[in-house]
């Protein structure tokens, strides 16, 4: 994959949308080891959210898959960056930003139907994976395909 001037920054966004929900999950996660109530700004509730009984997997706080999901984003937009011939590595961001917001849209759910409380910290995560998922898949059908290897170089006439 090529990528053209326009679609230079791509890896760079995806890299930045990843350090903020890396941010975003590092506060939960600290705020659950440090024990300390979690700041909603009053739009929410997420101590409830957060201490619930879906907050965590096989006693694994959700903030601390999503403090390792985010890093893994980081690094594979990262990784991209350098070589942005490589489609796997796009595709590697995409696929870890697929489950992550497949998962987030799970929790959101929880949230809403279950729960019947909002935690304003989670939306912005699941936002954040949204638009990472969004810009990733754009990525993977917008942007131009350099021709591929296997078909050699170009046709070129010879003089004489």
């Amino acid at each position: 994959m090529r990528l053209e001037r326009g679609y230079r920054g791509l890896p760079i966004v995806l890299a930045v949308l990843g350090i903020v929900g890396l941010g975003i999950s590092v506060y939960l996660a600290s705020s659950h080891y440090g024990k300390k109530p979690i700041e909603c700004g009053g739009l929410g509730e997420c101590d409830y959210v957060n201490s619930s009984e879906y907050a965590s997997v096989a006693g694994v706080p959700v903030s601390v898959l999503g403090v390792a999901l985010y890093a893994a984003l980081t690094l594979s937009a990262v990784l991209w960056s350098r070589a942005p011939t490589d489609e796997r590595r796009l595709a590697l961001y995409w696929g870890l930003a697929l489950s992550g917001a497949g998962y987030a849209a799970y929790l959101t759910y929880l949230e809403l139907a279950v729960l019947h409380a909002i935690c304003v910290w989670c939306v912005a995560s699941a936002i954040v994976l949204a638009a990472s998922l969004l810009i990733a898949t754009a990525a993977l059908f917008l942007v131009p395909e350099a021709p591929s290897q296997a078909q050699g170089p170009p046709f070129r006439y010879r003089k004489g």
